[in-house]
C-alpha cells in the first residue's frame, strides 16, 4: 500500500464521499489481508473490513500526519479483528477451547531455519490457516504484526508465558509443515532412475 496523500485525508475528514471511496479502495487490500490472517471464519472478513474502515475514518481527526498512515490504519484493523474474536469467544469457554486446540498441535519439531526457505506469501498464509485458532492469532500478532509478548498478553488477557508457548508451538508446526512441503517438492522434481 502506497502512502496516502494528505489532501485525500483532509477530504475524508470533511466526509467527502468520493474521497472516502478512494481511501477505501486504497486501503482495502491491507484491511482484507489483516482480516483474513486473524479471523477463523472467513465469512466475517467483509464485516470486519467495513467496521475497521469506519473506525479509521472516525479516527482521522486523531491521526498524526507526521506519521505514516499504513501502520496507523493497520493497528486499527488489528484491534477491530481482535475485538471481533473476543466477541465470538465470549460465548464459549475459552480455556476448554484452548486446551482442545493445544491437543491438536503436533509435538515434534524439526531444526530448520525458516528464513532460508523459499516460500511465497500464499504458501505461508496457507500454512497459517492450519494452526489452531488461538495459536494463529498469537503468532500473527507476534511474528507478522510485531507485538511484544507483553502487548499480546494484555490484548488477549493471557499470560506472557502462554503467548510465548503459542509462538513456539506455531513455529514448530510451521517448520514441520514447511519441511514436508520441501520434501514433496524435492520428490516431484527428482529425475527417476530407470
Amino acid at each position: 500500500m502506497q502512502e496516502v496523500d494528505s489532501s485525500l485525508i483532509e477530504q475524508c475528514q470533511k466526509r467527502d464521499e468520493r474521497a472516502l471511496s478512494l481511501l477505501y479502495r486504497h486501503c482495502y487490500s491491507m484491511m482484507k489481508g489483516i482480516a483474513m490472517r486473524y479471523l477463523f471464519d472467513k465469512s466475517y472478513c467483509e464485516d470486519v473490513v467495513n467496521a475497521g474502515f469506519l473506525k479509521i475514518v472516525n479516527g482521522l481527526d486523531k491521526y498524526d500526519r507526521g506519521q505514516p498512515f499504513k501502520p496507523w490504519a493497520s493497528t486499527i484493523m488489528i484491534r477491530v479483528a481482535l475485538d471481533h474474536i473476543r466477541k465470538i469467544m465470549r460465548g464459549t469457554d475459552r480455556r476448554t477451547d484452548l486446551y482442545e486446540d493445544m491437543a491438536t498441535v503436533d509435538k515434534q519439531s524439526h531444526a530448520m531455519n525458516i528464513a532460508d526457505q523459499q516460500f511465497d506469501a500464499e504458501e505461508l498464509l496457507g500454512l497459517l490457516e492450519v494452526l489452531p485458532p488461538q495459536t494463529k492469532v498469537v503468532f500473527n500478532m507476534f511474528a507478522i504484526d510485531g507485538y511484544s509478548h507483553k502487548e499480546i498478553a494484555d490484548q488477549l488477557s493471557i499470560s506472557q508465558g502462554t503467548s510465548k508457548w503459542h509462538v513456539s508451538k506455531a513455529r514448530e508446526r510451521l517448520q514441520k509443515d514447511m519441511m514436508n512441503i520441501q520434501l514433496k517438492n524435492k520428490e516431484n522434481y527428482e529425475p527417476s532412475h530407470r
